[in-house]
């Protein structure tokens, strides 16, 4: 499949999405973005908006994620991935859940072993599970891509506590699994949120890389989430 293929195959899909949704549905989007780095002097940065019509039930999703990755080699590389796509998202009482797939363009194509999904150019499907519960302390999160070109994936699975009763602030662990052609590797972390109660969300993580082939690593991560529209 070509690049210019898939990109139309991924723009009608959400245009058949949208129109889909009936007309009085309200569309809701929210913007995403995450800075990480760790002691090999990798940078990751990724920023990404999706939108959908909120509330309970089925309902389509369509968005674009953007990442910026650059790391020692030989030389120092840098590579740049855009992926648009287009899915369905279950909202339900406490969480929500979605399905996705997408086409990633990348500015290199061979495997520099990125720490997601997107690395290369591709088709990447994509799924995930956040569940925020009814009152509970506990919220739990589940991610997953992967990308058919260069034969990557990456999941991580997430949970948190609150840190108070009446507190903003969570706390709790995470794992990341994630691995490709001739490399994997699982991450091990902690976690702190801030969440403003309107959609806000600050996060601070920090951990470790541990690859199969060793450089293992220390990373600490920014991570953010930004409602622009509810309605």
């Amino acid at each position: 499949m070509t690049p210019r293929k898939a990109a139309w195959i991924v723009m009608a899909g959400a245009l058949l999405l949208g129109g889909a949704s009936t007309a009085s549905a309200q569309w809701n989007s929210t913007a995403i973005g995450v800075a990480e780095y760790d002691t090999e002097q990798t940078l990751l940065l990724l920023a990404g908006v999706s939108a959908s019509p909120g509330g309970v039930g089925i309902a389509p999703l369509v968005g674009v994620q953007a990442n910026f990755l650059t790391f020692d080699a030989v030389d120092r590389v840098e590579v740049f991935t855009v992926r648009p796509y287009a899915g369905l998202r279950s909202g339900y009482e406490g969480g929500s859940l979605y399905g996705t797939v997408g086409y990633a363009f990348s500015s290199r194509d061979e495997d520099v072993g990125a720490v997601a999904a997107d690395r290369g150019s591709g088709v990447v499907v994509s799924a995930g599970l956040d569940h925020w519960g009814t009152g509970g302390p506990l919220g739990y999160q589940l991610l997953g891509s992967y990308n058919f070109g260069s034969e990557a994936y990456w999941t991580r699975g997430r949970v948190t506590t609150r840190a108070g009763r009446t507190s903003g602030m969570r706390v709790g662990g995470e794992v990341a699994l994630l691995g490709g052609e001739g490399y994997s590797a699982w991450q091990p972390g902690a976690i702190v949120e801030w969440h403003n109660g309107a959609g806000r969300i600050l996060g601070l993580g920090a951990g470790m890389k541990l690859f199969d082939a060793g450089d293992d690593a220390f990373y600490v991560r920014v991570e953010g989430v930004l409602p622009l529209s509810r309605r």
